[in-house]
């Protein structure tokens, strides 16, 4: 169910238990790119004239307190605030607290080795002049300066998806029909992420998980997106521009759009989603501090921008943390336990191009980020505008994908809270998915394992399970087959995760051949530890036993026909089995959940 719909379970129980009960005796068991093909590349602005990003050494103690540059380790600073002398000059993390950075920083050091460290955040200033050539003049002495360590312009950062062309599309009037049959990257491997299946074992939407989106603004209240309010919004409040609110809103769907039964579902829809806006924020490196400290360990943030670097010509667009600041910032954050969803970016460039100067060499330096390129829709290779190379982590549909927004599949009374696109494309639609597998991971290892995945162990399982591609963008996916390598899916499956009213509940018990499995349901979940191999994870006060099953060829089935009765719209109902082995040894299986819509 989603984490913001209200509950009718309170009306629900007494139908609920005879519904479930009468299973038993009438139910029983039975054996994007930058452009489109012939569009022109735009001419946009790479960076702005009149803005530095400004680092100064480890050690240098730097600080900009009382409107100077002072050192907190007694180093003479003097040089750098003369050249400093007439601009404006902040810190470029203010989101948290000096003290608070001392420890992340500290921390990531511990954790890293001594070639891979991040930069301290604190010592990274943004520095803005009036005029244009002052401040190229400021950045080319600042260069000169011993106790600097990187002056650059500060980049724009752009949608990863910028200057897709999407079609035309009709208005159709509103109730808004149901786009899932359209989700294919939803379906089995190799096509899909097998997201589909997974959504029927408990914890793998999501649950439990943290997820922090870091864009320029979305579409607020959005019929399918419960959770894209302004309430949920951390820090400073986006600018709202249709361009950019409809790629936001894009994004969010694909990776926690509602469960219901109407427009699209997302991979993870139970998160617990925050907004960061990038500009309102003081820019992409504190917009990242501030989620790393409104988040816990092994929640996901996902930030689908990427930059133009003019300098490698024309359609340059290249992973944001090709820029030193990002880069320090998004270590600093995985560093301290976020998992951290990029997209690779949309420049038909080949990443490992030492022209980029050993950036995207993870021998060299690595961000911990989980970087996504795009392939053509459902086919095993490489979407024509993608970047490539060895850093890539994994892949996703980078075009044909259904998403909220846009308006160009279903724009009902042209009123942007009922749009709709299925031209959802580039890294932008392709880094969703997998931030979405990454939230779905964690969910059902915290509810089926009892333990947090590590970046390093989510990474792993990217890099070995899912179905290979002849082109360097990594693995495409496979959802179910992570979470059956884990141990997470272990003797019960559901056929469906979603049951229309009217429909049939399906659940599929495993295990071996000859053993009893008693088959328990609930509308609520528990963590109950009862000294078995795996939590209780259904709540005792509401349990119902639904049935037993004699696995004679190590597999069962049970079947329960939904009354088309509107007062179950929109339930859940928990699913859970103990079996004993013809040794007689008690066994839990994992958990699943079904939603009535």
């Amino acid at each position: 169910m989603l984490p913001c719909a209200m509950s009718a379970l309170a009306l629900m129980r007494p139908l609920f238990a005879a519904f479930l009960l009468g299973s038993v005796l009438c139910g029983g068991a039975v054996a994007q790119s930058a452009s489109r093909a012939g569009a022109p590349l735009p001419e946009l602005p790479s960076e702005y004239p009149d803005r530095l990003e400004l680092k100064l050494a480890e050690g240098s103690g730097a600080e900009w307190r009382d409107g100077a540059l002072r050192s907190r380790t007694g180093v003479d600073l003097s040089a750098v605030a003369a050249l400093l002398r007439g601009f404006e000059v902040r810190p470029m993390v203010t989101a948290v607290s000096r003290e608070r950075l001392d420890a992340w920083h500290a921390h990531a050091c511990a954790v890293q080795p001594a070639h891979n460290r991040p930069g301290h955040l604190g010592l990274w200033f943004c520095v803005r002049g009036d005029d244009a050539d002052a401040v190229a003049s400021l950045r080319e002495r600042l260069a000169a300066e011993p106790l600097v360590e990187h002056v650059y312009h500060e980049p724009v950062i752009y949608p990863a998806s910028f200057g897709a062309a999407l079609p035309p599309g009709g208005d159709p009037a509103p109730p808004t029909p149901s786009f899932t049959a359209m989700q294919l990257e939803h379906g089995p491997t190799p096509i899909g992420h097998g997201t589909r299946f997974a959504a029927g074992i408990l914890g793998a939407r999501g649950q439990g998980v943290g997820f922090r989106m870091i864009e320029h603004s979305w579409i607020w209240g959005h019929e399918d997106l419960c959770q894209v309010v302004a309430t949920n919004v951390i820090g400073a409040a986006p600018v709202f521009t249709a361009p950019e609110a409809n790629h936001g809103i894009a994004g969010a769907s694909i990776a926690f759009g509602d469960r219901n039964a109407w427009g699209v579902t997302g991979v993870a829809d139970e998160v617990g989603a925050k907004f960061l806006a990038i500009y309102p924020n003081g820019g992409f490196a504190n917009a990242v501090a501030l989620a790393l400290a409104n988040s816990q360990p092994g929640d996901v943030a996902m930030a689908v921008v990427m930059v133009l670097v003019s300098s490698f010509g024309p359609g340059s667009w290249l992973p944001v943390e090709f820029l030193q600041a990002a880069f320090d910032a998004t270590l600093t954050a995985t560093s301290n336990g976020l998992h951290f969803v990029v997209p690779a970016g949309n420049g038909n460039r080949n990443l490992d191009d030492p022209a980029l100067l050993g950036r995207f060499d993870r021998n060299f330096r690595d961000s911990g980020a989980i970087m996504v390129a795009a392939s053509a829709a459902g086919a095993l290779q490489r979407a024509a505008f993608s970047n490539y190379g060895s850093r890539i982590d994994a892949h996703s549909w980078g075009d044909q994908v259904v998403a909220a927004g846009y308006g160009t599949l279903f724009f009902g009374n042209n009123d942007p809270l009922q749009s709709y696109t299925a031209a959802a494309t580039g890294t932008s639609s392709a880094t969703p998915h997998v931030a979405g597998i990454v939230a779905a991971l964690q969910g059902a290892a915290r509810r089926q394992l009892g333990q947090s995945l590590s970046n390093q162990e989510i990474l792993d399982l990217l890099h070995t399970v899912g179905p290979t591609t002849p082109d360097v963008i990594g693995r495409r996916p496979d959802l179910e087959a992570m979470l059956r390598q884990l141990g997470v899916i272990d003797g019960l499956t559901m056929a469906e995760p979603d049951v229309a009213r009217g429909g049939t509940i399906v659940a599929d018990l495993e295990g071996p051949i000859g053993s009893i499995a008693a088959l328990f349901a609930a509308y609520q979940t528990a963590d109950v530890p009862l000294g078995y191999n795996r939590n209780i994870h259904l709540d005792l006060g509401q349990l119902v036993a639904v049935g037993a099953f004699v696995l004679g060829a190590g597999t069962a089935q049970y079947q329960l026909a939904v009354p088309n009765t509107a007062v179950l719209q929109d339930l859940d109902i928990y699913y859970q089995a103990v079996r004993v082995d013809p040794n007689q040894l008690l066994y839990v299986t994992n958990s699943c959940q079904v939603t009535i819509l």
